[in-house]
Formats: structure tokens, sequence, C-alpha cells
């Protein structure tokens, strides 16, 4: 049940125009309160819609820079996932004794005793939202998947009232989110990241463990055993853990535990209870090491949730994946030149993970963009590996060609766009597929990694069009 809380002629300061900033701006106007939303970005015939749509439910909103109102409308401050702890105006607010607070954790002081179930880490976390969500709805809850992973949480309690909610939690969420508290919550691995936003790897690692720690402890944890952090949040949390991995013999000595047996069955141990197969990987849909692992997590959050184990395997082997993430696009050509779309791998361990998830096939890769600048070793140690030849754009392609030549792997070579790339990777390929994974942010070419998938998968339609086009008698 939802209590959302009286903002009758109550003030809130919003900062940033975003999505979930627009979503808090929205609810407290719709429950009476007086907001005053302020963003950095100046007005533009992109953001007029929103704008109007705000000024019209009564929302004060500035474009163009933060000015002293942001410090003297109200001492509750929400600020988007954007905008870095070293900002300045928010350490100044916050030395001014203002509270400043992210949308998730607004939405869960709105939300009342609806339980969330969050998902955090470096990777997988889409994937595992989307699928915990499946999961609970074949189990006939309302569960949206919600939070970082597109629909801000707030929209969600403005319109539904939920039997869980479904988050993904961002770092730049969770820094800003002193209260949250869930009912259980995924930790899917720990990489170097987003470190020009938290200013070092060890705020960004902090960031992520509030969401285990002391008075915030979910009643279960479910962990990568894999991952040394793992080892920290256990230290930390104050309810149950639930370890998982691919490797039965890392979890072994845990009371709660999911793993892969020898036969590549999915299994659970809860409880004390004796080892519960469930499925095979082969009858899933995904492919992938890192999808194995977003699956033991699933299923692991399910299972203490009480969904029952028939469920968990129906809805997991009908569970197609993700847009954007290892998505098979199109087969091209007499060679059957099969194009696989994994934009959301905007970091070198998402496309390592999906180089590997071809096991001992060969792929032509397809990568750049935005250059995060993190160590590119690993990375071109798995391209040795995996592929037989990469295409580099964007703005990190001399980097990762340097890199690439001092690593001594030769087959390199460059395109002055995503369409050109598409073009070489298909007359590279002798029946290889072909990969994209950028390991990088879109931002140097496109909006977001989501805009920078549809123009993959347009691009290659087009190029399956002119191939399929019938020659002139």
């Amino acid at each position: 049940m939802m209590t959302t809380q009286d903002w009758t002629g109550k003030p809130l300061t919003v900062l940033g125009l975003s999505r979930s900033g627009s979503a808090v701006a929205r609810f407290v106007a719709k429950h009476g309160g007086k907001v005053f939303l302020s963003e950095t970005t100046p007005a533009s015939p992109q953001n007029e819609t929103l704008r109007k749509e705000l000024e019209a439910l009564g929302v004060e909103v500035e474009m163009g820079g933060h000015s002293k109102q942001c410090f003297t409308h109200a001492d509750l401050v929400v600020v988007s996932p954007g905008i870095p702890p070293s900002n300045e105006v928010l350490e100044q607010l916050r030395l001014s004794g203002k509270e400043v607070i992210s949308e998730v954790e607004f939405a869960y002081r709105q939300a009342g005793d609806i339980p969330f179930v969050g998902i955090t880490g470096t990777n997988g976390k889409s994937t595992t939202t989307t699928l915990i969500s499946w999961i609970l709805t074949q189990a006939g809850f309302k569960a949206p998947a919600c939070g970082n992973i597109g629909l801000p949480i707030t929209d969600v309690i403005n319109e539904q009232c939920p039997d869980y909610l479904v988050a993904e939690l961002s770092s730049f969420q969770l820094e800003f989110s002193p209260t949250l508290k869930t009912k259980a919550s995924v930790f899917t691995n720990f990489k170097p990241d987003h470190l020009d936003w938290h200013g070092s790897i060890e705020a960004y690692q902090e960031a992520k463990l509030k969401l285990f720690s002391g008075a915030q402890s979910p009643e279960w944890s479910v962990v990568l055993a894999d991952d040394p952090v793992s080892q920290r949040i256990a230290s930390k949390t104050e309810g149950k853990m639930l370890w998982f991995s691919r490797d039965q013999h890392l979890v072994a000595q845990y009371e709660h535990k999911a793993y892969l047996d020898d036969s590549q069955t999915f299994v659970l141990e809860v409880n004390g209870q004796a080892p519960f197969p469930l499925f095979a990987v082969d009858s899933l849909q995904l492919i992938g090491d890192h999808n194995y692992e977003n699956v033991l997590a699933s299923i692991s959050i399910a299972y203490v949730l009480g969904v029952k184990p028939e469920v968990i395997t129906k809805a997991c082997q009908s569970f197609a994946g993700l847009e954007h993430r290892l998505e098979k696009v199109d087969a091209i050509g007499p060679r059957n030149v099969l194009f696989y779309n994994d934009s959301k791998a905007t970091n070198t361990d998402a496309a390592i993970s999906a180089l590997r998830a071809f096991k001992s096939n060969k792929v032509i890769l397809i990568a750049g963009g935005y250059d995060k600048m993190t160590p590119l070793d690993d990375f071109v140690t798995a391209v040795q590996a995996n592929a037989k030849s990469v295409i580099l754009i964007g703005a990190a392609k001399e980097r990762f060609a340097q890199a690439f030549e001092a690593g001594g792997y030769h087959s390199v070579e460059f395109a002055e766009d995503l369409d050109a790339a598409i073009g070489k990777a298909y007359h590279l390929s002798h029946g290889e597929p072909v990969l994209f994974a950028p390991a990088c942010s879109s931002f140097d070419m496109f909006k977001n990694f989501e805009e920078r998938g549809r123009a993959f998968k347009a691009s290659v339609q087009a190029l399956k069009a002119k191939n399929e086009k019938p020659l002139r008698s």
C-alpha cells in the first residue's frame, strides 16, 4: 500500500530537467506542492515541450543556469543523476544545510510499504532488472522494471500501485540515497567505470556498497561470489547473503547459494534445503557466461521472494533478452553473415563479456566511441582471443589502435562512421558473425546507447536490402 506524503503548499527544488527530475516535479505538482526546477541547459526547441508541460502543472522552470533561488526556495533538493557530487552548486547547497537527495530516494520516501528490489553493479544491471521483473510478472505480481533502466520510479508510483518496484540503481542514484532500504538486492559485479563522475574508484565502490550496508541492509543480498567486492558487502550487511557463481566450488562453503553444476544446470540451495536443479543453460534464449550470471542472480531473487520453481523455469526459458544487449539483428548475403547489436557495451568489461559469449567462434568486432580512458590491456587480450578483425570508429579509435598495436594485434581498420564500419565488416567476414560492442560511451556521435543501437540496426537492414536487391536484366 502506498501512503503518499501531503505536499499541499510545500516547496521543493529540483536540479536538472532530466527524466527523473521531471518525474519528481510532476509528482509534487500533482499533489499540490510548489516546485522550482533549475536546469543549466538553455531553453531550446528540443526541451520546449517538456518545459511547457511542467509549467502547465504550475512548476516554475529556470533554464540556462542555477540562480540564488536554488538556495532560497526549499530545504529539500532533488538532484538529477547527471550532476556529480563535485558540482559547485551541489557542494554549496549541502554546506548551507540543504538536504540533497536522488529521485530514487524521493520515490522511496513516497512509496510507503511497497517493497523495493534493487539491482546494482557495473555490468548486467539492465538484463537482471528486466528478468527479475519478468519472472515476478509471470508469477502474477505487478512488478515493473524501473529506475536507471529508463523509467523513473516516481513516474511508476505516480500512476500505479505495484506489488514490487524492481529498480536498477546506478552509483549516481545511490550516492544521494541515504535511507533507501530494499527488500532484496543484487550485486552483479564491480569494474572501473564512471571515474569522471565519482572522482575515484574508491568513491564509485562506496556508492555501490551503500545499498547493502548498516541500517540500509536488505533482508537478502544476492552477490557474485567471483567478485572480491562481495566480501566487503558481507562485512557490512546486517541481512542474509545468497552467493551465486557459474563455478559451484566458489559457493560450496555458503549456506545460501545458486550455481551451475557440472551438467550446466542452474541449481539453488537455500535455507538448508537439498540442491534444487531448475533448468539447463541450453534451454535459454540468452547466450554468454555473463548472461548466465544474470540468470543466477534473477532466479535467486525470485526464489527468496517466494516464486515457485516451475514459474521461475518457464519465465527464464521464455525470456528473449533486451534490445541493444547482444541482440541478434539479422543475417545478410550468401555467406549468412550474422550481425549482433551490443550497443549497451559502454565499457571494456561489457565488451569483453560480449566477445566471450561467442566461445570458440571468432567475430568481426566494431568498437569505439567516446573514450572513458579506462585501461585497455584486458580488452586487447580478449580481442586477440576472440576477434578475427577489428574496425574502429569514433573519438577513441586512435588510442584503441595504439593499444592493439602495442599488444601485437594488427588486424585493425578505421571507419569514418557506423555505416562505413558495417560495410567493411560485411566484406571482411567469411561467415564470421559481426559484433558491435563499442566498449565506449556514445556521446561523440550519438545521444545515448539506445540511439546508437537503433542506428546500427537501421544500417544493417539497409545493407541487407541493398544486398537482396535483384540485379537488372
